[in-house]
């Protein structure tokens, strides 16, 4: 079936924002008299929202109740309105896949657990105001993903008559659920976050090792 559809996950996928997630984070656990955390924890607590990140660095830092998640969500997300768009950057071969995609006529859209109100700025840092035809973060308008709910309504949205002709792209466990959870081709890019064998484990159907490789699969 040919694809019209492309709906994108943000952190991981279409740009590389460990360092604002890192910078933020550990302000936020330096305030609460805690030591900063390493890269690669970081990369596996992203995926879930910002208060799963607050909640998976408390635990990791001795508080192992999350007794103060309401006190640390609240620093991290004052510190986050600045640091969101800290050393943010596409990955290589990114631009290029969405403008061939564009040219392609396929629409696209991003939907993301990183806050609602942030994710505009941060896509901004790095693509044109028209490039997604539709964004979603994560506010109380739709569960998190992995529920499907989300993606489902950007597809209808977006005018897809079947889930088929959607792809859905992403770096996590949670991104492969999603698609998987909406009927959607499972895209998997593995410069992300985490690594292969989670996406595989969790119903990648296409396996890209760099952004360019799933051009071969939009004809």
């Amino acid at each position: 079936m040919k694809i019209k559809y492309a709906i994108f996950d943000l952190d991981g996928t279409l740009l590389n924002t460990i360092e604002s997630l890192i910078k933020t984070g550990n302000a936020m656990l330096n305030d609460l008299g805690y030591a900063s955390r390493e890269k690669s924890e970081y990369q596996q607590f992203v995926g879930y929202g910002a208060k799963n990140l607050v909640k998976s660095l408390l635990i990791a830092s001795g508080d192992e109740k999350a007794q103060q998640l309401e006190e640390a969500y609240q620093i991290y997300m004052k510190y986050f309105e600045d640091y969101c768009v800290y050393n943010v950057e596409p990955y290589p071969g990114i631009l290029e896949l969405l403008k061939n995609m564009k040219e392609k006529n396929i629409q696209l859209a991003v939907l993301t657990n990183k806050p609602h109100q942030v994710t505009g700025k941060v896509l901004d840092t790095s693509f044109d105001k028209d490039t997604f035809a539709f964004i979603q973060g994560q506010n109380s308008d739709f569960p998190r993903k992995p529920d499907p709910t989300a993606a489902l309504h950007i597809a209808k949205i977006l005018g897809a008559e079947n889930t088929r002709e959607v792809i859905f792209m992403g770096d996590s466990d949670a991104d492969m659920q999603t698609a998987k959870n909406a009927n959607m081709v499972s895209v998997g890019a593995s410069w992300g976050f985490r690594n292969k064998e989670e996406l595989i484990a969790n119903g990648c159907e296409i396996l890209l090792e760099k952004p360019l490789d799933l051009i071969p699969y939009l004809s």
